[in-house]
């Protein structure tokens, strides 16, 4: 009942744009929305200047709303490249009614003639609400999945946009499926791309890193639900410290204090803790030269990627298939570890059960599965 009566909350302030901001003419301008979360975006992002390129938006003024999580990366490759920027902050679109207001009051008086919206798992409370205040000419998407539409919510977007891509495979790999929608916008194949940020657009690290070699532990993540106990963490650490001597570095964003202090707490060996203190793109710089990465399914895992940083990923099954495994023509280098039940289920072929969310428990994963892996294909000396 109180999402019904939140969502009819953004209803009203949608409406409210909708009918006291009145275009005539259409301008020749195009707006590209992507608002998802870190991950989405470094799966995404190589295939920006594609879509620039795209014929069908030659002689159009072209602008980006992204999300501010993410801003300080997207700088690193783009910037200067969109005519105007919109950060969307997106705890505040979701809590407070006054900057929703004023956010889609801005985009309704741009008058853009073409939206271009590429998220697969769109949400009618953000992505969708804008492109509905923006009342362009033409909205391009994609036929969604329902990971971020409420039952009741099914009808938003019957008509809303006019031209929707069909992906073509429904548990693809999302950086492969970002690459079908860009070819389908521009009407061309696209060469074969990589993850990779170039080095020389890394900034360097002001945290002093010890000389003998670390790895990375992100013991935390934004969902209580998508944990592996501290205790696990632990294990595969002492693990990498017993046999490398190497130091395990914390990090994570303001919502993993709370965990990584867990983890100082109960860890014995040398430890720094950088969580919180560090940019994106120094934290890129840092786990570039890690001799390994060791998290949940979290954004982590696509940082490493995108640095070719080996990574040691915990999964859930949610999902399966989209972010994760990675397929080895993208990254040879992210390890999944899935529980027995998914893998089991998975050589069965029933994927259909893990399309959204897996209530399995991270858990269910050994911190030993890690180290057999390990054991069996050793970290390479000078990694770090």
């Amino acid at each position: 009942m109180l999402n019904r009566i939140k969502g009819f909350a953004y209803d009203i302030v949608l409406y409210f744009v909708l009918f006291t901001i009145k275009n005539k003419n259409k301008s020749k301008k195009v707006l590209i929305i992507r608002v998802d979360e870190i991950g989405d975006y470094i799966l995404w992002r190589k295939f920006i200047h594609p879509i620039l390129n795209s014929y069908d938006l030659t002689n159009h003024e072209i602008h980006f709303l992204g999300n501010e999580s993410w801003q300080s990366l997207f700088e690193l490759e783009f910037k200067g490249t969109f005519t105007k920027l919109y950060w969307l902050k997106k705890n505040n679109f979701k809590k407070n009614l006054s900057y929703r207001y004023s956010f889609l009051k801005k985009i309704a008086k741009e008058n853009y003639a073409i939206i271009i919206n590429p998220t697969y798992s769109r949400a009618k409370r953000i992505d969708d609400t804008i492109v509905k205040a923006a009342n362009a000419t033409t909205n391009i998407g994609i036929l969604r999945n329902n990971e971020n539409y409420l039952p009741y919510e099914q009808n938003f977007d019957r008509q809303l946009y006019h031209k929707l891509y069909k992906v073509q495979e429904k548990y693809g790999f999302e950086f492969n499926r970002n690459k079908e929608f860009a070819e389908w916008v521009c009407k061309s194949s696209i060469p074969n791309l990589n993850l990779n940020f170039e080095s020389n657009t890394l900034p360097q690290s002001h945290i002093a890193l010890p000389e003998n070699g670390y790895f990375i532990v992100f013991p935390g993540s934004r969902s209580s639900a998508r944990i592996w106990d501290t205790e696990n963490f632990i294990v595969v650490s002492n693990y990498l410290y017993q046999k490398y001597k190497l130091t395990a570095i914390v990090c994570g964003g303001q919502g993993d204090i709370l965990y990584a202090e867990r983890f100082i707490q109960a860890y014995s060996n040398p430890v720094i803790n950088i969580t919180a203190k560090t940019s994106l793109p120094e934290l890129l710089s840092i786990i570039k030269n890690a001799a390994c990465l060791l998290s949940v399914d979290t954004g982590s895992i696509h940082l490493a990627a995108s640095v070719n940083c080996l990574a040691l990923g915990i999964f859930n099954g949610s999902q399966y298939g989209r972010f994760s495994p990675y397929p080895k023509e993208i990254s040879s280098k992210i390890i999944s570890f899935y529980p027995k039940q998914v893998l089991e289920d998975i050589n069965q072929n029933v994927l259909s059960k893990y399309e959204l969310i897996s209530t399995i428990s991270y858990n269910d994963v050994s911190p030993n599965e890690v180290i057999d892996y390990l054991n069996s294909y050793p970290l390479q000396e000078g990694t770090s």
